[in-house]
């Protein structure tokens, strides 16, 4: 395994994967944002969790299938999963902690940058996130190889 071409992989796999997930969340949120949260507050709403892992899954697929055509061997793809996993963790710690912390009030008009900041989704959808981004990759790397 000659390491600077996985790693490459692995780098520009997980950007595509969050410039992904950036713009179809922001395209989401434009077409739909009464349907991101529950009224009056900031608790994102169980559609919304459903449409996360959907675009999540889509965009893992993604990332899953640069990472393939960058470098095809098992490890790229593996530590693209790891990198997942290892973030999602994080985020499931970040989502634990905005869930014990009081939900702000929500007005009707907000903005994307506001909305993505405050939204606090399940802890249950940030551990799901994780499987979901895993999953992905896999099916692109079982794919592809």
């Amino acid at each position: 395994m000659t390491l600077q071409p996985t790693l490459a992989a692995v780098v520009v796999a997980y950007v595509v994967i969050a410039v992904f997930v950036m713009i179809a969340f922001t395209v989401a949120y434009k077409l739909w944002p009464r349907g991101a949260f529950q009224p009056g507050s900031y608790d994102v709403t169980m559609s919304w969790n459903l449409i996360s892992l959907v675009l999540g899954f889509l965009a893992a697929v993604l990332g899953g299938w640069i990472c393939v055509m960058i470098d095809d061997q098992p490890w790229a793809t593996r530590l693209l999963m790891i990198l997942i996993a290892v973030l999602g963790l994080i985020d499931v710690a970040a989502t634990v902690k905005k869930s014990t912390a009081g939900s702000l009030a929500r007005g009707d008009e907000v903005d994307n940058r506001t909305a993505m900041r405050h939204a606090r989704k399940p802890v249950w959808v940030a551990v799901t996130n994780i499987l979901v981004g895993v999953a992905g990759v896999a099916v692109a790397d079982l794919w592809l190889t």
